[in-house]
């Protein structure tokens, strides 16, 4: 064991957390080669006190500062994280009810408006002031797993049929839809008019945004593409069931480099300046750069191999959940344990950032915020269900639904 490792073990010396296993100049690990389609995700989140000042100026020009959640993850680098905190001492402030239906999708916030899909192919546009119904349009014999994407007055949401749609906002008209043929298990993202969508074929898809015609042709890989699609620079970053990471060019779908991950992977690389963060089969978590592709380090369970569902980055720190039930940030640089908080159940929702507070739901029914700073709980409310989608972030509220059907929205009293 390396003097890194060897100090986070000491620190976490009557705790099974794994810590680092790999840094800069030692020997890669084995990866886990299973894979969940429906629930890995990866997330990031940012570490913001109130004497951050440098910290609020370096992300003054970056999309952490946006009013709206249009993306799955806030937005195209799937950042998940807001400079704007919630205001405490946090309540549930509504519900709202899909009939006989779920929420696995995660919503997205535009306008003061909330739009998610259900599990039995039923849309569902909801005013955020007081969750009272706007429209809801049924689809038949589908459903919606997976978030949508709301840009520039449209809806672009995809079922488990493989169909994509693009909705009109005041009413749930349809305006295009397209078929691809195969399984849809991520999110779609939308940058600069054009629509990327991961397919279980092993397709990337490039869609016009105004039409839902095809920009090009898709890059293509021999394994499944579960991996929402993630945007910086030009350039898409995604993982795939083929053990690599790719970089693609987001204008001509060619492939400029792909770098070995060890394994499977199906979770959103979150980028954070010129490094991706994001996790793979078996429980590895890793950090990377960007130019050129190359490993940092790897962060996961030696032992168990279980995979991590949730994390969410920043500049200052990594947070993300464990399956062995525990929520945790890691420095960037290094992959360092920060702090660890034991959790009473699973959280498979992805936790997101709002000013100085993380959040998430749990496999249990349980929504809890937890303090950046040092990991210490501040919040937390049963409510029952079961949280597999993440939280939505917009206007000093955060709307979260379970699988029970009941969607929440979280803020001041």
């Amino acid at each position: 064991m390396n003097k890194h490792s060897e100090a986070i073990e000491t620190s976490l010396s009557s705790q099974p957390l794994a810590g680092p296993l790999r840094g800069p100049g030692s020997p890669a690990k084995r990866l886990c080669p299973r894979i969940d389609p429906d629930r890995v995700a990866v997330r990031l989140w940012r570490c913001v006190t109130l004497a951050s000042v440098s910290l609020v100026a370096m992300f003054a020009s970056a999309s952490t500062l946006r009013a709206d959640w249009p993306l799955v993850r806030g937005d195209a680098a799937a950042t998940g994280a807001v400079v704007a905190p919630l205001p405490q001492p946090l309540d549930i402030l509504w519900t709202y009810e899909a009939a006989e239906s779920g929420f696995e999708a995660t919503a997205s916030i535009v306008e003061g408006v909330v739009y998610v899909g259900d599990v039995d192919g039923t849309f569902h546009a909801v005013k955020l002031a007081d969750g009272s119904p706007l429209w809801t349009r049924k689809f038949e014999e589908t459903g919606f797993v997976a978030g949508s994407a709301v840009v520039e007055g449209r809806i672009y949401c995809v079922d488990y049929n493989g169909v994509v749609r693009c909705l009109k906002i005041e009413n749930g008209e349809t305006i295009w839809e397209f078929n691809t043929d195969t399984s849809l298990y991520a999110a779609p993202n939308v940058y600069e008019g054009v629509v990327l969508l991961a397919a279980d074929s092993g397709q990337l898809f490039a869609l016009d945004a105004a039409t839902g015609k095809k920009k090009w042709e898709p890059f293509t890989i021999d394994q499944p593409l579960r991996c929402w699609p993630t945007v910086v620079a030009e350039r898409v970053l995604i993982a795939g069931c083929d053990g690599k990471l790719h970089l693609v060019d987001v204008n001509s779908g060619k492939d400029v480099e792909s770098i070995d991950i060890g394994g499977p992977a199906d979770g959103m690389p979150a980028v954070v300046g010129d490094r991706v963060f994001f996790c793979t089969a078996g429980g590895v978590f890793h950090g990377m750069t960007i130019k050129p592709l190359a490993s940092l380090w790897e962060f996961g369970h030696r032992a168990q191999g279980e995979e991590i569902h949730a994390a969410a980055a920043t500049p200052n720190a990594i947070v993300l959940g464990t399956h062995d039930k525990r929520m945790v940030a890691l420095k960037p640089a290094t992959g360092e344990v920060i702090w660890s908080t034991p959790l009473r159940s699973r959280a498979e929702s992805s936790p997101v950032v709002a000013g100085d507070l993380v959040l998430f739901g749990t496999v249990r029914g349980r929504l809890q915020a937890l303090e950046m700073a040092g990991g210490k709980e501040v919040w937390n409310t049963e409510v029952g269900g079961r949280f597999t989608a993440s939280p939505a972030l917009t206007d000093g509220r955060m709307v979260i639904g379970n699988e029970d059907g009941t969607l929440y929205c979280v803020g001041g009293k």
